[in-house]
Parts: C-alpha cells; structure tokens; sequence
C-alpha cells in the first residue's frame, strides 16, 4: 500500500450548498435581530415620554382645582391685574400659572385660568379653565 491510498481525496474549491444556506440563514437572523432591538428601543422611548404627559397631565388638572378653590388667592397680582405664579410638582415639572379677573359679567366675576409646563424637552403643555363667582361669593 502506498501512501497516497491512505490520505482521503482532496475537494478544491467546492462550496457546499450547506454552507451557504447556513450563512444566509445567520444573516437573516442577525438582520431580524437588529430590527427587532431598534423596535423595543423606540417603545421604551414612546413610553417614557407618554408616561410624563400623563404626569404632567395630571399636575395640571390638580392645580388647576386648587385655583379653582380660591381662585382669589393672597390677591397679589401685577400691574396688568394677572397673578402669576408657579407651583413645583417634581423636580422635572413645574406648572406656571397665570390669573385674571374679569369683572365685567353683571354681579359677578370671571377668574381666566391659564397653565403652562415646558418640558425638559422643550415641549410646551397648556391647559385653560374658569371659574364664575358671584359677587356675594368673591368678597372675603
């Protein structure tokens, strides 16, 4: 026996069709799997900021209940006859406040609330409301 007959017969070049299906299989999945991280990542996002437009939200309708309530308040407003304030709710969330009356309707007066919040984003949130008090009800 000579050598020659021992060793296996050498392939050259020869892909085999097993290999190539295998590696169009890892590139799809690779793709797939990308595709799918970029979606979970924007819905991470999507959530977070939906999370803070329900707090602020919510801030908003608070405060405006409690100006609602005395709408009068310490009666310290500027020289426009406007009361303007702002009240921290956290850290990333402040709702500005603007007040004014209008006492035009007969025996009565109308309190025109306005409400604000800038997100850290630059995003701006407002809410309007009013509250009718008559004459009897305003004077303390």
């Amino acid at each position: 026996m000579t050598e020659q007959m021992l060793l296996p017969p050498k392939k050259r070049g020869r892909f085999s069709p097993v290999l190539i299906e295998m590696t169009i299989v890892i590139l799809f999945f690779a793709l797939s799997a990308s595709i799918i991280v970029r979606l979970i990542a924007t819905a991470g996002n999507i959530a977070r900021q939906s999370e803070y437009e329900a707090r602020v939200l919510l801030a908003m309708q608070t405060v405006a209940e409690q100006i609602k309530a005395d709408p009068v308040g310490e009666n310290e407003c500027n020289d426009c006859g406007a009361r303007v304030f702002s009240v921290s709710v956290a850290p990333d969330l402040v709702v500005d406040c603007v007040v004014t009356s209008d006492e035009s309707p007969l025996q009565g007066t109308i309190y025109d609330i306005e409400l604000t919040v800038v997100s850290p984003s630059g995003r701006v949130y407002a809410l309007d409301a009013a509250r009718y008090l008559p004459d009897a009800e305003a004077a303390p």
